[in-house]
C-alpha cells in the first residue's frame, strides 16, 4: 500500500501492471483486475519492489515477463531463419533437368556446363569406370562416341557392365548404381523416390541429368497394314484385350506381341501406363530391342518397340503412326522411308511417345562422381550432342 500524496489517502501498488492508485479497500486491479498483494507498499519517497510470495508471482514479475519474450522472439527468429534457409536450399538445388536427393548433407551442387568439345571438358578424372543400364547406349557407342572420348580424353577409359543375369535395361542399371557396381547408369525415365531413398540410406545422394529426347517407336511385321494405333490401342493390345489385326483395321491375323522384360527395363510400364500384373500372358520378352527387331521380322503379326536410335534405318520392319489417348490424329515417329527421326514432332510433343534419356550417378565425393560430372559434360558438348544426333536420338541443344 502507500500514501497518496495529493490527499494523503492510502493506495495500494499493483504488482502486475504498476497501477499505484488502487483504493485501500481494492482487492483485485482497478486497471488490469488482478489479484492485489497488500503487502507491498510504496510510501511516499520511493516505489518499493514487491518481492513475489509464490511461484506464480515471481513468473508474472516484470523481469521475468520481459526475459521469456525475449527468448520467445529469439525462437521465433531463429525458427523462420531456419525455414527461409531450407527453402533457399531447395529451390538452389531444383536446376532444370537435374533431380537431387533431398539428403542435404551430400554435395548436389551442379557441375554440369555446356562446352564445344570433349577434349575442353576440364576436371575428367583418370582410370577405367564402369558404366550400363539402358541398351540405347549401345547407338551411342556405335555412332562412335566411346572412341571420341578416348581420343580427347585417353585417360577416361570406360568399360560396359552387364547384370549377372545378362538381361541389361535401365533398371537394372540403376539398381547396379546404388549396388556401387558402376559409376554412371543410362536410363529412360525418371528415377523414382524409392531410388533416393535407397541412396539415402546407404548414404549417399544421386543426379540426374537429361542428355538426349527420345521416340518408342512400335513397329510390326512388314505385312500388317495399318494407318496407325492410338496409345490406348496399345495398352489393350499389351493387355491382351485386343488380340486380332482386324480389330484396328488390318488383317486377320493374331497379334503376337512382343517386350522387354518389365523386370528389366521399366519402358511398358511407364510409358503405356501399365503395372506388372496387367501384362497380358501373352506378350513373349526379349532380351534386347535388337532381338525384338528380328523376332518381328520373322513373325506374321508381331509388334514390338524401341527406341529411336535402334529402329531408324530398319527396313525388315514397318513403323507404326501413334495417335494421342484413343484419337486418330496419327503422327509418324519416323520420316523419309525410315530413314531420319522426326525431330520437330518429338521436340514439339505432337508424337504422343517421346522420353528423356538421362545419365544417372552417385553423389558421393569420390572418384564416381566426377567421373559422372565429366561424362554427362562431354554428351552435352556440342560435339557429344552431334554424336547423339547420329546415333538416332534427338539432341538436347
Amino acid at each position: 500500500m502507500n500514501l497518496d500524496k495529493s490527499n494523503h489517502q492510502t493506495v495500494i501498488v499493483c504488482n502486475h501492471c504498476g497501477y499505484d492508485i488502487n483504493p485501500a479497500t481494492a482487492r483485485r486491479c482497478v486497471k488490469c483486475g488482478k489479484p492485489l498483494n497488500v503487502s507491498q507498499i510504496r510510501n511516499s519517497n520511493k516505489l518499493a519492489n514487491p518481492e513475489p510470495k509464490t511461484l506464480t508471482d515471481w513468473l508474472l514479475t516484470p523481469w521475468i515477463i520481459r526475459l521469456l519474450s525475449g527468448l520467445v522472439f529469439l525462437v521465433i527468429s531463429w525458427l523462420i531463419y531456419c525455414l527461409f534457409v531450407t527453402v533457399s536450399s531447395v529451390n538452389k538445388s531444383e536446376d532444370i533437368g537435374v533431380y537431387n536427393s533431398s539428403d542435404s548433407s551430400q554435395n548436389t551442387s551442379s557441375d554440369i556446363k555446356l562446352y564445344d568439345s570433349i577434349k575442353e571438358v576440364p576436371d575428367v578424372p583418370e582410370g577405367t569406370f564402369n558404366y550400363g543400364g539402358g541398351t540405347s547406349f549401345a547407338a551411342l557407342s556405335a555412332a562412335g562416341l566411346n572412341d571420341a572420348i578416348a581420343a580427347a580424353q585417353p585417360n577416361f577409359r570406360l568399360r560396359y557392365i552387364e547384370p549377372k543375369d545378362g538381361k541389361p535395361g535401365g533398371k537394372k542399371g540403376v539398381a547396379m548404381l546404388l549396388d556401387g557396381q558402376l559409376s554412371f547408369t543410362l536410363y529412360a525415365s525418371s528415377l523414382k523416390d524409392a531410388d533416393y531413398n535407397k541412396a539415402q540410406q546407404r548414404g549417399f545422394a544421386l543426379k540426374q541429368v537429361p542428355v538426349a529426347l527420345d521416340g518408342l517407336v512400335f513397329f510390326t511385321h512388314p505385312d500388317v497394314s495399318i494407318p496407325g494405333l492410338s496409345v490406348d490401342q496399345l495398352q489393350d493390345i499389351y493387355r491382351g484385350k485386343l488380340t486380332n489385326w482386324k480389330q484396328v483395321g488390318g488383317p486377320n491375323l493374331q497379334i503376337i506381341p512382343f517386350s522387354r522384360d518389365p523386370k528389366a527395363s521399366g519402358i511398358l510400364n511407364e510409358l503405356l501406363g501399365q503395372e506388372d500384373g496387367q501384362i497380358s500372358s501373352r506378350v513373349n520378352f526379349i532380351r534386347d530391342y535388337t532381338e525384338g527387331i528380328r523376332k518381328v521380322a520373322s513373325t506374321p503379326g508381331g509388334i514390338s518397340f524401341g527406341g529411336t536410335g535402334l529402329i531408324v534405318g530398319q527396313g525388315t520392319i514397318r513403323p507404326v503412326a501413334i495417335a494421342k489417348a484413343n484419337s486418330q490424329q496419327y503422327m509418324q515417329p519416323l520420316i523419309d522411308n525410315g530413314k531420319q527421326i522426326n525431330a520437330a514432332a518429338m521436340r514439339d510433343g505432337t508424337y504422343p511417345l517421346t522420353r528423356r534419356m538421362f545419365i544417372g550417378f552417385r553423389q558421393d565425393g569420390t572418384i564416381d562422381q566426377l567421373a559422372g560430372d565429366a561424362f554427362v559434360n562431354m554428351l552435352l558438348s556440342k560435339e557429344g550432342q552431334q554424336i547423339v544426333e547420329k546415333a538416332g536420338l534427338v539432341p538436347m541443344r
